[in-house]
């Protein structure tokens, strides 16, 4: 859709005004959120020496799990959400470095959403400071995103270390292994190569000037 379309007073313009001024209130309101409830946890943490973590488990399903019509063949819990306290500082200082990293990646990305669809209402998406904003945001949720995964896995790991009994090792409850989702560095990458093509499209549009 051209700027002038998007600028048109036909159906399809303002369901694509409506579609990305939706998008835009709700990247904002995401930030905004990810970053006040992150903040809170994180203080909380801080303060009371208690992190709310996700572990990896590999435990049976209770044997009321197919009291109903069908029955169960097999399945078991992959990962439970837990709240510990009592742990040494470095396991918890590894646990708040990676909820900060993991804010920091949510807010970067709303924030480069609300910048694109800013620049889509403007009509003018070949901007070099949203080139620059969308590729900086991308670099953000890319390293932000590393960080977060290899520290996480690292305080899931002590965690689960310092809630087994010493005396099980390796096989207490909760196994030391972790749970990874490197969907955010991929969308790192996405917001990276986005940035890329908007900085080129913004070379092409300067050069069409030019000529014309």
């Amino acid at each position: 859709m051209s700027d002038t379309e998007l600028r048109g007073r036909g159906v399809t313009a303002v369901v694509a005004r409506a579609v990305i001024w939706l998008a835009l209130v709700i990247s904002i309101w995401v930030g905004v959120t990810s970053l006040v409830f992150g903040a809170v946890s994180i203080a909380t943490s801080a303060v009371t020496g208690q992190i709310a973590i996700q572990l990896a488990t590999d435990q049976a399903l209770p044997t009321g799990a197919d009291d109903g019509a069908a029955t169960l063949v097999s399945g078991n819990w992959e990962t439970a959400s837990v709240v510990v306290e009592n742990l040494d500082t470095t396991t918890i200082v590894l646990a708040i470095i990676g909820d900060a990293f993991g804010v920091l990646t949510q807010v970067a990305i709303a924030a480069a959403i609300a910048m694109l669809c800013r620049s889509l209402l403007r009509a003018a998406p070949f901007r070099r400071s949203l080139s620059r904003t969308i590729g900086a945001s991308g670099a953000v949720v890319l390293i932000g995103g590393m960080v977060t995964l290899g520290v996480s896995v690292l305080a899931a790991w002590m965690t689960a270390e310092q809630l087994n009994d010493p005396a099980d090792g390796l096989d207490g409850f909760w196994p030391i292994m972790a749970e990874s989702d490197p969907t955010v560095i991929a969308i790192g990458f996405a917001l990276l190569l986005t940035g890329l093509a908007f900085e080129y499209g913004e070379h092409l549009q300067r050069e069409t000037q030019g000529l014309v």
